[in-house]
This record gives C-alpha cells, sequence and structure tokens, in this order.
C-alpha cells in the first residue's frame, strides 16, 4: 500500500512538471507551435519601461535570435566581439547561467540588418539546439555540456542567416535553403544524425523557419521558400503540397487557423506604400555634375537611394552605386539613358504576390481570398482570436477576418520606423515592436485599440516571448523581463 501510494506521488509530481512545462514555455521561434500566442491566461503587463513593471533586465552580447524559454531557463545566441556563444538565463533573475563558445573558421558576412547570431535556440525540455550559419549545428543539455555537434561551412547567402530550427517528435527540423545547394533536412535530436533529407534544387537562399501542423491527421512540415510555399510529409520528406508565386526574397513564416494556411508575399514593385524609383530625368538634374547626360560612378555616390522601403528609415534601400557595374553595359565607366531601362525592366519582371493569402492546404493549394495592401516584408501574419494580423513598416496595422479575407481594419499604431518582429498575442492583447524601441500593445478585435505605447529607448528585432504573464523583449543591448510587480 504503501509502495503504490509511493508510486502514485511519483506519477503525480511529474504530471505536475508537465503541466508546468507546458505552460512555462516559449520553446521556439514565435512560441509554442510557430503561432506566436501565449498558451496560459495569465494577465500580461501593459505598460513597462526602466521604471513601470521592471522585473530585471541583463546586459547581452549583440544578436537578433529571440528568447527560448522553457520552464526557468531563457537561451539565446549572440557575438561579442569574435566570439559567437549560446546563452543561458534564469528566467526569474536574469543572471547568466553559462555560456558556450562556438568553434568556426570564418564569420560569415551579413546584411547590415543582420547578424551572425539571427536563427532562434530550440528546446524540446531536454536538450536545447543551436543553428549558427558560421559553424553549423550545436546541442547541449541544460546544465550548458555540448551533446553532439555537426560543423558545417557557412552556406552561401547574400545577406546571411536568419532560419530557425524547430523540433517536432523527436526530430529537428532545418531548412538550409541557400544559393548553391538548397535542402530541408530531419535530424534526430538525441545523436544529430540524418533522419532524412529533401534536396530543394529549385530554391535560392530563404530567410524564413519551418512551420509544423497536423493536416487532416498528417503531420506536415510548411516551408516558404524562395518562390513557392511547399509542404512536406515530417516522416518521410515526400512533398505533399505546393503554392507558386510567393516572393523570391522569404523572411516570414506562414501560420494556420480556420483550416486555412496564412502567408505573405512581399513585392516591393507593386507594394503600395513602397517608394517607387525616380525617373531618369530626375537623377540626370540630381546627379549629373559635368553635364554630359550620363553618370560615372562618382556622380552616382550621393544617390541615397532608387529602390526604397517607406518609413524604413533608410533600411534596405538599393543606392544606385550599387547598380552602376550592372548597368553600364557597354563597360564604359558610364550609365547612360539607353542603358537605364535595364533596371525599369528588371523590377518589371518581379513575377510574385503581393498579397496576405490564405490557401486551402491539400494538393490544390487554393487561394480562398487574398488581401493586396498593408502587407509587410519581414515580420509574420498571427492568426489569432479568429483574426489575422499584419504589422509592416511605419506601424501600419491590418485587422482581417480569418474565415473570409474581409479587412476589419486597417491603420497607424503611432510608432513608425522599420519593423522586424513578428507580433506577438496573449491576453486578449496584441505586442508589435518596431526597430525604433517602441512596443505597441493594442486589444484583439474589430477596431484598433491602442492600449500602450512603450519606449524602451533601444533597436528591437528580435520577437518578444511571452510567458507566465510576463514578457520578455531582446534588444540590440539588453534582454528584459516585464511583469506585474
Amino acid at each position: 500500500m504503501k509502495r503504490c501510494s509511493a508510486l502514485s506521488l511519483f506519477f503525480l509530481l511529474v504530471g505536475m512538471i508537465g503541466r508546468i512545462d507546458a505552460q512555462n514555455r516559449w520553446e521556439q521561434f514565435k512560441g509554442p507551435g510557430g503561432l506566436g500566442v501565449a498558451t496560459d491566461d495569465k494577465i500580461l503587463p501593459v505598460r513597462f519601461s526602466d521604471e513601470e513593471n521592471l522585473l530585471w533586465k541583463t546586459a547581452l552580447p549583440f544578436g537578433l535570435s529571440s528568447p527560448c524559454v522553457w520552464g526557468d531557463r531563457i537561451f539565446l545566441t549572440g557575438i561579442s566581439g569574435t566570439e559567437l556563444e549560446t546563452l543561458c538565463i534564469d528566467r526569474h533573475t536574469g543572471e547568466i547561467l553559462w555560456h558556450r563558445q562556438a568553434f568556426y573558421e570564418f564569420i560569415e558576412r551579413v546584411h547590415r540588418s543582420n547578424s551572425p547570431a539571427s536563427p532562434t535556440p530550440v528546446t524540446d525540455g531536454h536538450l536545447v539546439y543551436v543553428y549558427l550559419g558560421s559553424c553549423g549545428l550545436l546541442c547541449y543539455d541544460f546544465d550548458g555540456n555540448e551533446i553532439w555537434s555537426r560543423l558545417m561551412r557557412t552556406p552561401p547567402n547574400r545577406y546571411g542567416t536568419a532560419s530557425s530550427l524547430i523540433v517536432v517528435k523527436n526530430k529537428l527540423i532545418f531548412c538550409n535553403d541557400n544559393a548553391k545547394k538548397s535542402a530541408l533536412e530531419a535530424i534526430n535530436t538525441e545523436n544529430g544524425e540524418t533522419i532524412w533529407k529533401m534536396e530543394r534544387p529549385d530554391f535560392i537562399e530563404s530567410w524564413t523557419t519551418p512551420f509544423y501542423w497536423n493536416n487532416n491527421g498528417i503531420d506536415e512540415v510548411i516551408i516558404n521558400g524562395a518562390g513557392f510555399m511547399k509542404a512536406y510529409n515530417l516522416d518521410t520528406g515526400e512533398e505533399r503540397w505546393s503554392l507558386p508565386g510567393v516572393t523570391y526574397e522569404p523572411c516570414v513564416t506562414p501560420t494556420v487557423g480556420e483550416g486555412l494556411v496564412y502567408v505573405t508575399s512581399y513585392n516591393m514593385k507593386i507594394n503600395s506604400e513602397a517608394i517607387r524609383w525616380p525617373e531618369w530625368e530626375e537623377l540626370i538634374e540630381e546627379l549629373d555634375t559635368d553635364g554630359d547626360g550620363e553618370l560615372t560612378f562618382e556622380e552616382t555616390k550621393p544617390n541615397k537611394s532608387i529602390l526604397s522601403r517607406a518609413d524604413a528609415d533608410g533600411e534596405g534601400d538599393h543606392p544606385l552605386w550599387g547598380f552602376h557595374k550592372w548597368l553600364d553595359e557597354d563597360k564604359n565607366g558610364k550609365v547612360t539613358a539607353e542603358e537605364w531601362p535595364k533596371f525599369e525592366n528588371w523590377v518589371n519582371t518581379f513575377p510574385y504576390e503581393n498579397a496576405l493569402m490564405a490557401v486551402k492546404p491539400d494538393s490544390t493549394a487554393e487561394i480562398v481570398w487574398k488581401v493586396e495592401k498593408g502587407v509587410p516584408e519581414c515580420p509574420s501574419p498571427l492568426y489569432y482570436q479568429g483574426r489575422v494580423y499584419m504589422i509592416k513598416n511605419g506601424g501600419m496595422v491590418t485587422c482581417v477576418d480569418a474565415k473570409t479575407g474581409e479587412v476589419k481594419y486597417r491603420d497607424r499604431l503611432g510608432a513608425g520606423g522599420p519593423y522586424y518582429a513578428s507580433p506577438v498575442a496573449g491576453d486578449d492583447k496584441i505586442y508589435a515592436a518596431s526597430v525604433r524601441g517602441f512596443v505597441t500593445v493594442f486589444e484583439c478585435g474589430d477596431q484598433l485599440k491602442v492600449l500602450a505605447k512603450n519606449n524602451l529607448g533601444e533597436r528591437i528585432s528580435a520577437t518578444p516571448a511571452l510567458v507566465d504573464g510576463k514578457i520578455y523583449i531582446r534588444t540590440d543591448k539588453h534582454l528584459y523581463a516585464f511583469g506585474s510587480r
């Protein structure tokens, strides 16, 4: 009788721990299931700053990976000087419990808006898995002991790596889309060995994270790649369905709701909020200092952009000097009026959608509805309480009925600048972080109601984590923990 009671107590405790872990976790990019939604019903803070609802803040090395949370631990990556590292932080105090350096031969080259430490770690509650483009895949236990590693050459990627890992049923899903040899791989979490590998010869670079769901009884991994969004069988890697016509530079991760898959595709050429390129006559008037009707490389240097994102503080702009060698077809050192149409023709060939699309996830991959305005380039769409939300540069938010595609509203949050972080939700509230350091909190609903604009005064590119009534925000300098005190 005593033995039975002891066993009952043991299993009761195990069950309690399981429930605690199920609530106190944000185990991957965009949290549980990659949905960007808190799984508990705790009250989340609305207003927060260094003076209000701050639990702690910890100085961090630079990096763009988002907080990965399990129980009382937070995992992140960063780069300090030339040292790439994985960090483990106490969730309750902000103390750095351990950090482990990663071996590499060369640090990868990245876009100025990216970082060599951008992919978000993922954990299954047992081990933590990290991808760093400069060195490869690493696996640690919760005490920082290396369990296995797979050293890899830095993949050719013009902007640097950013795709995060996910873990599903003891499989580590790794999408390595790059300029030469793209592939999707399922890896054994215990030893790092390949379970299956699907070559993706038709794909070039991407910066999107895989998404897992169960589609009518079949486990699927969805990848938003260059030109196509594809779904693969989790068990075999076999392709199940495919949607053509998405952007050639995919950053967003798809999401699901109402039996549909939601994805955005950004096309700068037809995006209604982008800034149109200048006419040749405008360029000549502005830059042609010697008056010969042609432009040398030196003359193009003052130009800041001929193709620009609206309200992006110059980030992602395309200066004319960057195109000079390509446009100068006769290689005489000058761009002429006859050569300039090459640029316009190139932009006009962008063949992909500029839209939020709701996709029927079967062999037809039918687009059920689409919304063509307010489409972001980097932040992923958020499905929450029957609606889909998009946040784009300038703080423009669009709310759409998830079943019908009806636009409920399109409005400004009042916090401008670029947006890279994806919106997250919990407690009937949505959190949107801008690069300028503002985190805007607004109500879920058919009308925009902004509750607070919180200014942290530091650059934010990482997606926040919502755990146990607290919000964890990584800036370019710190990791913040906010919650009701």
